[in-house]
């Protein structure tokens, strides 16, 4: 019997190592489907040039930048634990502190005290400790901000960061995933070549002229250079990404404040192009964009929630004093727009503050994607939703949204509409054209609006004091216009309507 039962069990140990190659194929194929973005190829060049002149004179510190600051300095801070990610609070609240010279002797011997806890790349079943590099991309600007100031950052702190905690440096630049030939994710990469290029460079600099911190000759300059020209060309892979667009941004601030050269005007290039994005995909801070990782079947209904939302607040509290700017959610990511000296172009901050003019833009994000398409002008827009392109394409895409000059904060509070049914994998909501929109499903009316009037599945809205909404609306159709080309006082002066089955006529 006991004979028998040591049998079982070494033929169950022998199933179980035959099981973890599977196993680990399992895993890769994991990666290879959700994360593998090598291969992708150039977009072809728009007809709306990226702004990049810089006239504005933008005021030294802000009201909203203070208020960041002091936000972070009442946390409390925590002993690292070996293996375990720190919690990104952490560099925001250290940074904060010693920018406002406040708890410096608290805040040096504590950074005396710890060691770092991991290493770079995402963190999966052979690198466990991975992740590592959210840290180093923010504790990176310390060595920088505070190179020449001694009473803050104490000469033995900042050498224990360097031998102890900003452990990202030397030879090589890598954009795989750890132990695998699939390439990691867009903001993995950035944060470790940033910090690994940063903290070369400044050890270079400060006498350490070993090989391997001269990133003209370790391969980190070449490679950092390569892939930050091909994100030029390609565009960005987690675009509007909730919520990894943030740590995509602090790794590119911290290049275009303290690189130099290529490297830096490459830094500042994808700045200015996803900041033109986002001034023209937003209303009044109001943003709703399809975006690109983290994939899944919901989505934050918040209007002003986004990351870049929080960033953009922050860079043009610099130039208007006469907007109450307040942060909803971000403000990890806001601090960076905050302390470093990044400024977007002129034409960025107008269209950001203000639509000009009409306009109707599609703007491109490659294949195995959608575009995002806007039509707007100073009074409203009109943001398309997107439409997924099966789950490796890692799209979540969204309804498409009237965002006025209101209050609305959330999606319920705006004229939105989405279809076809309701899984967003099964949504194509790319149906917007100038001052026109139209999907699969009905029109989703906000509580706060009633029709001025009605006839069948017809509805005028009264939008604005001099502006009306036409709406038709429904099962599997649904569409408004917005008559933005004439003030109407009242309905029968808007253009009159009929419709034909599922086509509208508007005379």
């Amino acid at each position: 019997m006991e004979h028998q039962r040591l049998k079982r069990i070494q033929k169950n140990i022998l199933r179980g190592l035959a099981a973890v190659p599977l196993v680990l194929l399992a895993i890769f194929f994991i990666f290879t489907l959700f994360l593998n973005q090598s291969n992708r190829h150039p977009i072809n060049k728009g007809n709306i040039e990226i702004p990049d002149k810089r006239t504005y004179v933008p005021r030294p510190n802000s009201a909203l930048q203070q208020q960041l600051f002091h936000y972070w300095t009442d946390f409390d801070l925590f002993e690292w634990q070996d293996g375990e990610k720190v919690d990104v609070k952490v560099p925001r609240i250290v940074l904060s502190n010693l920018l406002l010279g406040i708890r410096i002797d608290e805040i040096n011997q504590y950074l005396m005290r710890q060691q770092a806890t991991g290493v770079s790349g995402s963190r999966w079943l052979l690198n466990p400790k991975g992740g590592y590099n959210f840290n180093t991309a923010g504790f990176t600007p310390l060595l920088y901000l505070f190179d020449e100031k001694p009473d803050r950052l104490y000469p033995q702190t900042r050498k224990h960061l360097i031998d102890h905690i900003l452990t990202i440096k030397g030879n090589g630049f890598s954009r795989n995933v750890p132990f695998t030939w699939i390439q990691d994710s867009e903001n993995h990469i950035l944060m470790t070549g940033s910090s690994r290029y940063l903290v070369n460079q400044w050890m270079w600099n400060h006498g350490y002229k070993q090989r391997e911190y001269n990133n003209k000759e370790n391969g980190v300059k070449k490679g950092l250079v390569n892939y930050l020209r091909e994100i030029k060309e390609c565009g960005f892979y987690e675009y509007n990404s909730d919520p990894y667009l943030g740590y995509t941004f602090c790794a590119l601030l911290n290049l275009e404040a303290f690189a130099s050269g290529e490297v830096q005007k490459l830094a500042r290039k994808l700045l200015d192009l996803a900041n033109w994005y986002y001034a023209l995909g937003s209303f009044k801070f109001k943003h709703f964009p399809p975006y690109r990782r983290l994939f899944r079947t919901d989505f934050r209904t918040g209007l002003k929630v986004d990351y870049h939302t929080a960033m953009m607040k922050v860079w043009t509290s610099f130039y208007t004093d006469t907007l109450d700017l307040q942060i909803e959610r971000g403000q990890h990511h806001a601090l960076w727009a905050a302390m470093l000296p990044y400024r977007p172009p002129d034409k960025v901050i107008d269209w950001t503050l203000s639509k000009p003019l009409p306009y109707f833009v599609k703007i491109g994000h490659g294949t195995n994607s959608c575009p995002e398409i806007y039509s707007g002008d100073p009074h409203y827009l009109l943001s398309a939703g997107g439409a997924n392109q099966g789950k490796r394409s890692l799209i979540v895409a969204k309804p498409i949204t009237l965002l006025l000059d209101d209050n609305a904060k959330t999606l319920e509070q705006t004229f939105h509409m989405s279809g076809p049914g309701q899984q967003m994998l099964d949504w194509n909501n790319t149906g917007v054209y100038k001052r026109f929109a139209c999907t699969a499903g009905p029109v989703q009316v906000p509580n706060a609006y009633h029709p001025v009037e009605t006839d069948e599945n017809w509805s005028i809205y009264r939008i604005a004091a001099n502006r009306l909404l036409a709406v038709y609306s429904q099962t599997g159709f649904g569409h408004f216009l917005h008559p933005s080309w004439k003030r109407c006082t009242k309905a029968a002066e808007c253009p009159q309507f009929s419709q034909s089955g599922k086509k509208a006529i508007i005379h």
